[in-house]
């Protein structure tokens, strides 16, 4: 949430720490006050949600939701970067470019038709912990949108065709993230960080590693993840559970279970290190990101640190946008992977500047102790957005899914509300000593403009 700079009744919310020299800001307290309770986690958010495993091992998460006509599926394989390495990075994402492409029961012309006539939506992603192949479809074309989303998983045939095509795509997407700034900067800032680490294999993988990929190496990638125990299936709409798990059982109950084990990806080797690279680049603004690591979704810290996260954002946008007019983006904002990191960022034609003030609210955070009556409006602005971005089927069962894989369990996502209301003032302010620092900045401008000391002050 953003602050309301029309409201005038401004109040401070901030108390100082022991010692420390008596400090306040002013943030626009009665804009979150109005929106004090939040927005009811509606029926959809806290229906009736369960779970089976079935012979072979595969964990199914079912939420009954009433309120609409939509059904969406979606089906994880653990591992993410685990799966793979440098010299194949790439291959999972390729293969889930290619299994809507055609398999052995239905041709890409017949999915194509298929999916037009039903208005279903299918498609694949790839990430640092996880896979997921999605669904979205109506009620009425459930049977037959499973069908198809069945056989994509099961039955991909990644012929040389439609895997040549992917991989230019994906070379020619992976071109032009070199080619923005932004991109180009977000990259290089997380590998900063991710160096020695299993994510520093992007899940897009690289022009090198792409190009060399064959279909038999899809092909092969795909029978691996082909085990229960990688698996995860996630189905939210007005479908009932004896139907979800009679598809389930019917298209994944002869899948071998394998005996793959989900274990915690390892902390980062450059946790504790500063670190700051710069790449000279004629660009109209100087773009700068910082990552830094964060604790994951499972850490008791994780819902103070969002708070934390959540009001640094506010302090970079009164003080380095409003207040100064430094910039028209300065960001901060927590991740959510299995080994996990946050990031401070910003554009600006003046990146001392810019970097100094975000520094010293960075410096505030940690000196400061705000008042508990802030805090309480702060996080029902918070939750409030929270609950706001989980109005669809989709965003449900993907932070069910989320839970389940990276936050111990999906029975987490019943308790997060009150997780976060028993965020403390002092939570905050321990959290934002633990974690807001040591800095792994990237940047992309001119170098004339950065003081490389500051930017390793931290």
């Amino acid at each position: 949430m953003k602050f309301n700079h029309s409201n005038q009744h401004l109040k401070p919310i901030w108390r100082t720490t022991t010692h420390a020299v008596v400090l306040n800001i002013l943030l626009t307290f009665a804009a979150f006050a109005q929106s004090a309770a939040p927005a009811r986690a509606s029926a959809a958010v806290n229906g009736s949600t369960t779970d089976f495993v079935t012979a072979n091992g595969l964990k199914t998460i079912h939420r009954r939701v009433t309120g609409n006509e939509v059904v969406a599926v979606q089906v994880y394989f653990r591992g993410g970067a685990r799966n793979f390495g440098e010299k194949n990075a790439g291959v999972e994402s390729l293969l889930f470019e290619t299994a809507t492409e055609g398999t052995k029961n239905f041709s890409k012309s017949e999915i194509n038709r298929e999916l037009a006539r039903m208005g279903t939506i299918i498609d694949g992603d790839s990430g640092y912990d996880f896979s997921v192949m999605a669904m979205r479809c109506v009620r009425q074309n459930f049977d037959r949108s499973w069908q198809l989303l069945a056989d994509m998983i099961l039955n991909p045939i990644c012929d040389e065709k439609e895997v040549a095509l992917a991989k230019d795509q994906i070379i020619s997407a992976l071109r032009q993230q070199d080619d923005s700034p932004e991109s180009s900067v977000t990259q290089l800032s997380n590998k900063l960080l991710y160096a020695s680490h299993p994510y520093f294999n992007s899940p897009e993988g690289t022009v090198e590693s792409v190009r060399s990929l064959t279909s038999a190496d899809v092909r092969a990638h795909h029978a691996k993840l082909l085990q229960t125990s990688r698996m995860l299936v996630v189905v939210v709409g007005n479908v009932t559970a004896d139907e979800v798990k009679s598809k389930v059982e019917a298209s994944f109950g002869k899948l071998p279970r394998g005996e793959y084990k989900l274990d915690a990806p390892p902390a980062f080797a450059k946790a504790s290190t500063i670190d700051f690279q710069i790449v000279e680049r004629p660009v109209a603004t100087n773009y700068i990101r910082g990552t830094f690591a964060a604790p994951p979704l499972e850490s008791p810290d994780y819902a103070p640190f969002s708070i934390a996260m959540n009001i640094l954002q506010q302090l970079f946008f009164q003080e380095v946008r409003v207040k100064r007019n430094l910039t028209y983006g300065a960001d901060a904002t927590l991740n959510s992977n299995g080994a996990n990191s946050a990031f401070i960022s910003v554009t600006t034609p003046k990146p001392n500047e810019a970097m100094r003030v975000m520094f010293d609210q960075v410096d505030f955070m940690q000196k400061q102790i705000i008042r508990e009556e802030g805090l309480k409006a702060i996080i029902s602005g918070f939750l409030t957005n929270y609950y706001t971005k989980l109005e669809t089927n989709d965003a449900q069962a993907f932070k069910l899914a989320e839970y389940e894989l990276l936050g111990g369990g999906w029975r987490r996502d019943q308790t997060w509300i009150a997780e976060v209301n028993r965020v403390t003032p002092e939570d905050v302010n321990r959290v934002s000593k633990k974690y807001l620092k040591n800095f792994h900045f990237a940047a992309i401008g001119d170098k004339r403009q950065f003081d490389r000391d500051l930017f390793m002050s931290k």
